[in-house]
This record gives C-alpha cells, sequence and structure tokens, in this order.
C-alpha cells in the first residue's frame, strides 16, 4: 500500500486527474482515505497529495479530492518555496503563495480555513500578499481572511505588501482597515518597509493615510532608513512630513550623502556632496535657531580628520574623494554609532564600511521572506544596513 500510495502522489503532483482516479478506484474507504492522507517525504517537502497539487496548480486534481473523496482541506505539510522551507503549510496556503487563483477559490468553496496558520502564523493572505497577487487577496478578504493577523514576528500583511512594493495590494489593505502604524517586534512599520526598500508610491500612500515618523527598535525613523539605503526621491519626500523636525532635516541629507559615499551599490560622489551642502545650508537657515553639529573627536582611523563645520570647509574637499569618504564615514558614525570596533587605517574603514553588519539583510530580519513564512536553508550576506535590526529569517513564517 506505501508504494501504491507514491504512484498516488506522483499521478497527483503532475496533475493527471485520469491516472489519480484509475490508481485510487476499487478501494475500501480506509485504503482510499490512508492513500490520500499519506505523507511523502520528496526533494525536502512532506506532503499529501491535496498539498502538492494545490501546490503545483493542477486545479482538476484538486477538484477530484475535493468532490469525489471529500479531503480534509486543513491537512498539513512542509513545502518548499525559492529554497525557503514552510512548516504546516495547508493546501490553501500553498495555492496563495504560489499564485493560483482557482484552486484558491476551489479551497474556499470547500470550505478551507481562510485563517489557518503555518507554524510561524503566517496566513494564505499573507501569502499572497507577497507576491502581489491582488486578486486572490481581494477574494481571500471577501470570504473572511483576517488582515490583523500577524506572523510570529508580528509583522502584518500591509509591510510585507510595502516592502514589496504591491501598491495596489497596499492601497487595499488600507482601504479594509490595516493599520499603517502597526509595529514589528522589532518597532519598524510598514512605512520603514517601503522607506527601505524604496517605493515612493507606497510611502506616499502610507503617509496620506496618517503613518508616523517613529523610531524603531534600532533607533532609526523611516526617514533615516530611507538615508541610509540611498532612497534620495523618499528622503526627499518624507523631509516634508509633519513630523519632521530640523534636526531630522539636517540629519537625513548628511546621511544620505554619507551613504552615496561609501554604499558599493549606489556609490555617487558628486551626490555625496551636493546632499552634504544642503545639509550644511539647512544648519545654517535661521541665524537665529542654528541646527548645531555634535563633532566626534578627531579618530586615527580617519587620518585625525575632524567632520567639516562650515560651508568653506565642505567646499575645501569638494573634489578630494578621499576626504569626502572620510566625511561620509564620520557622519554615519556620528548619526548611527559606531559599529565596526576594530579600524586601524582609513583604507580598512572604506572597505570595512561596505561590508555586511548583520548576517541578513535588515528587512529580512524584521520577519521577512517571500512570503515572510519560512525558513531559509542557506544563508546569504547583502550590504550593511542600520535600518532594521534582526528579528526573524526570511520568510518569517
Amino acid at each position: 500500500m506505501e508504494s501504491l500510495a507514491g504512484y498516488v502522489y506522483k499521478a497527483a503532483s503532475e496533475g493527471r486527474v485520469l491516472t489519480l482516479a484509475a490508481l485510487l478506484l476499487n478501494h475500501s474507504e480506509p485504503e482510499t482515505e490512508y492513500l490520500l492522507s499519506y505523507v511523502t517525504q520528496l526533494a525536502g517537502q512532506r506532503s499529501t497529495p491535496l498539498i502538492i497539487a494545490a501546490r503545483n496548480g493542477h486545479d482538476k486534481v484538486v477538484r477530484l479530492l475535493l468532490d469525489h473523496y471529500r479531503v480534509d482541506t486543513e491537512q498539513t505539510g512542509t513545502v518548499r518555496f525559492d529554497g525557503y522551507v514552510i512548516d504546516g503549510a495547508t493546501a490553501l496556503w500553498c495555492a496563495a503563495g504560489a499564485g493560483h487563483f482557482e484552486v484558491v477559490r476551489l479551497l474556499v468553496s470547500h470550505r478551507a480555513n481562510v485563517n489557518h496558520t503555518t507554524i510561524t502564523n503566517s496566513t494564505p493572505l499573507r501569502a499572497a500578499c507577497f507576491d502581489g497577487r491582488l486578486d486572490i487577496v481581494r477574494y481571500l478578504v471577501e470570504h473572511s481572511a483576517d488582515i490583523s493577523i500577524t506572523n510570529k514576528y508580528n509583522n502584518t500583511c500591509l509591510m510585507i505588501a510595502a516592502y514589496k512594493g504591491h501598491t495596489d495590494v497596499v492601497k487595499f489593505l488600507l482601504e479594509q482597515g490595516a493599520d499603517p502604524n502597526a509595529k514589528a517586534h522589532c518597532g519598524a512599520t510598514a512605512l520603514h518597509f517601503a522607506a527601505e526598500a524604496g517605493h515612493l508610491e507606497i510611502v506616499k500612500e502610507l503617509v496620506r493615510c496618517q503613518a508616523a515618523m517613529v523610531v524603531n527598535g534600532h533607533g532609526m525613523t523611516p526617514l533615516k532608513v530611507a538615508a541610509e539605503s540611498c532612497k534620495a526621491d523618499v528622503v526627499e519626500l518624507l523631509l516634508t512630513h509633519a513630523d519632521c523636525d530640523p534636526r531630522s532635516r539636517v540629519e537625513a541629507l548628511e546621511l544620505l550623502g554619507a551613504s552615496f559615499a561609501n554604499d558599493r551599490e549606489n556609490y555617487d560622489i558628486q551626490k555625496t556632496y551636493r546632499y552634504l551642502h544642503t545639509a550644511m545650508m539647512e544648519r545654517f537657515r535661521d541665524p537665529d535657531s542654528i541646527v548645531a553639529k555634535e563633532l566626534l573627536p578627531p579618530i586615527a582611523a580617519y587620518g585625525g580628520r575632524s567632520e567639516c563645520r562650515t560651508l568653506e570647509d565642505l567646499e575645501a574637499i569638494r573634489v578630494d574623494r578621499d576626504a569626502l569618504h572620510m566625511e561620509g564615514l564620520m557622519i554615519r558614525e556620528r548619526i548611527l554609532g559606531r559599529t565596526i570596533s576594530t579600524c586601524p587605517t582609513p583604507s580598512s574603514i572604506v572597505v570595512l564600511s561596505m561590508l555586511t553588519t548583520w548576517s541578513l539583510s535588515s528587512a529580512s530580519n524584521c520577519g521577512f521572506t517571500r512570503f515572510a513564512f519560512g525558513r531559509k536553508e542557506t544563508g546569504t550576506r547583502t550590504r550593511t544596513s542600520y535600518a532594521l535590526p534582526r528579528c526573524s529569517p526570511r520568510w518569517s513564517t
């Protein structure tokens, strides 16, 4: 019987509905139940015929199993998405995550629980939000999916949609009453995630819905997150936010300029000077209320340099790339704090500043992954990010 279960699983996995029907003929009810509830372990997955058929989008197989064999829609298994392992996934979760709308519709029409979560509390709705499948998101919400359910890192559906740049999904969730100021365990909001990823239209939408400029658990506002990530258009928008005071404006512009000098992917020394110059002008814009700079003492690792104090000081290093690099590093250390304890030479500072501080990207460490729900089999390293502290693996089951 175990061997036959393997053939049943294979037919379901490949969408061969006639073969599957033939394999299930002439068996007693207990035997059929055994075959359709048998958990097959293959290629890092542990799933039943229904789960694998839903995962692969075989709606005819799913219909056969639901209509003729009344298979339990709440069976759970372990499946893989993009190298991530998701434990406790139902057929509906798999179909929503893979974008198979017809399978989603079939399962919901057969009373699948739309709020059944994975081991790490990820819902089918969350899975659909990652891929930006507004049709599936809307359908699930229309059938009682709860938009307020968070995963174990307290990440909301709005956060994952904002981070992934799905503007239409973000708008829909906000229309349905999603809280733009809900916080993940790391203290980040949807605005932090959209700002870090540079999704300007989503940032606009969140601000329109009263998203606040709050500080996350690492001391970063969405404005600083955008500046540290070299998202200039987002920075320029958030500079007009009602919560942005003069010091916040100056430090955001400084951090943006400094980041352009010390970011491997976004290096642009001309932008460095432009934003540092703008920041310096902002400092002295109001003679009666100058935004004072709290300078660090000269540091040997920076060649004994100190930060520029005036526009004249800055103008003097305008064409000196090395000096602008050092200026940027000193600014980052002043605003973000020291993250590298041993910095023996200026050249090593430049190299180290481009390396990863966290083992995974900041948003990844705050509960995000493809569907924000699983565990990664192997880790990767990305650029330095101070935006969002370590909270979870990428798919955050």
